[in-house]
């Protein structure tokens, strides 16, 4: 079982949102995925709710979603579950969705995944609030108890200025960056209320006209997104384990 998991300083950052592109692609794929949610807004239980709710549900049996609250759960308690998840074998991916601060319990997460991806819009308050998060991954690298880490540029539009790409560079300082990135686009912007993708076409296509059609059309050009995050993910984890 791949554990990835998305971590930031601060909420808004595009946390949720990556993490649901996996869990589309990975569902796509035909794969399975535990999504453990930290975060005490639980995104994923509003896009599985959402999901099961739609006519006909565009939810999937191969995803479950749990809560663990990050100030009510025990490290232990997060451990066995990931335990109990791997040794079972049901699940190809576990992603853990993690609040948007900095505390003690999601650092004890990062130990757990084999990817850290650090989603970051290229606006002034998420740069801010970065370098501290890039910092976390440093210091933990350097103790060898943290697996791959990546920076993840999210809302991205078709065009930035030189300045916007200078203060980038600048924040990462080296720091290795997704070759994805998550564009600015409105199914991704609200893809909570979309479900998982590859159901949701499935289920919609054949009955499909008019607009409907240049819906379909969105959400396959977005879940071709999200097969090319899953697939650069995979890469990097596979790379770390060979390294």
């Amino acid at each position: 079982m791949k554990v990835i998991t998305a971590y930031s300083h601060k909420g808004g950052t595009g946390k949720t949102t990556a993490l649901m592109m996996l869990a589309s692609a990975i569902e796509a794929r035909g794969q399975s995925a535990l999504l453990v949610d930290c975060d005490p807004h639980q995104s994923f239980k509003a896009y599985e709710t959402h999901s099961r709710n739609t006519a006909p549900a565009i939810w999937s049996d191969k995803m479950d979603v749990i809560y663990l609250h990050y100030e009510a759960t025990k490290v232990a308690v997060l451990e066995q579950t990931l335990l109990d998840a791997d040794e079972g074998g049901r699940f190809d991916y576990c992603l853990l969705n993690l609040a948007g601060v900095d505390h003690p319990f999601n650092r004890h997460v990062l130990r757990y995944a084999e990817l850290t991806l650090l989603p970051f819009a290229p606006a002034a308050l998420d740069m801010m609030e970065l370098p501290g998060a890039l910092d976390v991954l440093r210091q933990l690298g350097d103790q060898g108890e943290v697996g791959q880490a990546r920076v993840l540029l999210t809302k991205m539009r078709s065009k930035m200025t030189s300045a916007q790409t200078g203060y980038i560079d600048a924040v990462l300082a080296g720091f290795p960056v997704m070759k994805t990135q998550i564009r600015e686009t409105a199914v991704l912007g609200d893809i909570v209320m979309r479900g998982l993708l590859g159901k949701a076409i499935a289920a919609w296509e054949p009955e499909a006209s008019g607009l409907q059609k240049m819906e379909i059309a969105r959400l396959r050009e977005a879940l071709e997104e999200c097969q090319a995050l899953l697939a650069e993910v995979d890469s990097i984890i596979e790379l770390g384990e060979a390294a």
